[in-house]
């Protein structure tokens, strides 16, 4: 599994001359804040190494200073370093700090670039740089998270994701960060589908559901330190159509196609999520369950739905953390599309009213109550 670079010393001989002295053990403060402010007399290629080894020291005036000179220095000169063979370390922390458009780019087609910096500025780029990212098709099928990066940026237009979806398709690409994106890659059917928005819509929808996303995660966090606390109100985001009419969310969905549903359901808000739990398509809804932003209280309220589909069901009761939860373990034994065997392993979980209360229930299996009540007499003896 690609993960990002961790930034660690350069060796000593990759410097020479005053580089060296700036950056070994015990170097005197003013030469290293010389070097820091990019006026040690040593050349380009050996200043950015200088830089790089000294953004991990431990004095955060020298850290600071780096990041400063960085940032003010010649571009002409850091453009030419970043399309050198530079460490793949330096060249990462090169185009992360320095978090200059021309750099970008100049790092995105540098072929000594790690793949792993590029699975980073996949996640963050703007659009032109996806396109260029999704356009060197080798680092792609090298380095499959680089895909599914792409597929979670908000800037990434459907087109592109159509293209590098079918490039995974093609040469039978494991892409198993994403559950739903690899279904999507299996099912044949999604092909198939109407048109659905176009590339600008859907892009700028997208964006507002990713940055609302974002603040419901914030929500979360703050409600689960502060469990009294007060929830945000919720804003008006209404979408207009060409005639000015306002549009509820659930026009704007319908107005869209699979691939851009099976989309919305990774990046969306929780209303979304809602809204594309009941699509007819199993390619969407499964989606939404195996989405990495759904909450724990998405899970309890879709494990007590009686009216939810049996795969959705079916996977939550098979998610191991979340069936750590009892009040989910409760909502599953009673919900009769539970599969009967996981349904038959949570009894041992429940307490002796829950059990109770299940062994009444005229809605689950004979089976299910015959061993809750079992249970319960067992319990209470």
């Amino acid at each position: 599994m690609l993960e990002s670079i961790k930034y660690t010393a350069l060796l000593p001989e990759q410097f020479a001359g005053p580089a060296l002295k700036a950056v070994e053990a015990g170097a005197p403060l003013p030469l290293k804040m010389m070097a820091a402010k990019g006026i040690l007399p040593v050349p380009p290629a050996q200043l950015i190494l200088v830089w790089y080894q000294l953004s991990l020291d431990s004095d955060k005036s020298v850290v600071e200073t780096v990041v400063e000179t960085v940032k003010g220095f010649d571009e002409n000169t850091l453009l030419e370093l970043a399309k050198s063979e530079l460490p793949e370390q330096v060249l990462d922390w090169l185009v992360k700090t320095a978090n200059i458009d021309k750099l970008t780019e100049a790092v995105i087609l540098n072929k000594a670039t790690s793949d792993a910096t590029i699975m980073d500025l996949a996640a963050t780029v703007s659009r032109e740089f996806t396109d260029l990212i999704a356009n060197n098709h080798v680092r792609l099928l090298r380095s499959p998270e680089i895909i599914e990066k792409l597929y979670l940026n908000p800037s990434t237009r459907m087109a592109t994701i159509d293209r590098i979806i079918n490039l995974a398709k093609e040469n039978n690409v494991e892409l198993s960060g994403i559950k739903a994106l690899q279904d999507a890659i299996k099912a044949a059917a999604i092909e198939d589908d109407v048109p659905g928005m176009s590339d600008e819509e859907f892009e700028a929808i997208l964006a507002q559901s990713a940055e609302e996303s974002a603040k419901e995660d914030e929500e979360i966090k703050k409600e689960e330190q502060n469990p009294n606390r007060k929830p945000a109100e919720n804003t008006d985001n209404a979408e207009t159509d060409e005639n000015g009419r306002r549009l509820s969310r659930q026009q704007l969905i319908d107005r869209m196609n699979a691939p851009q549903r099976v989309r919305l359901a990774l990046m969306g808000t929780r209303e979304d999520r809602n809204i594309l739990l009941r699509d007819s398509r199993r390619i969407v809804y499964m989606a939404v369950i195996t989405s990495p932003k759904m909450s724990i209280g998405e899970v309890s309220s879709i494990a007590s739905n009686k009216g939810m589909a049996d795969d959705i069901i079916g996977y939550v009761a098979k998610r191991r953390d979340w069936v750590r939860n009892y009040p989910i373990v409760v909502a599953l034994a009673n919900n009769p599309k539970c599969p009967l065997g996981e349904a038959l392993s949570f009894l041992k979980q429940l307490r002796v009213n829950d059990l109770k209360q299940l062994a009444r229930s005229k809605s689950i299996s004979a089976t299910l109550a015959r061993q809750a009540q079992a249970l319960f007499r067992q319990k209470q003896s």
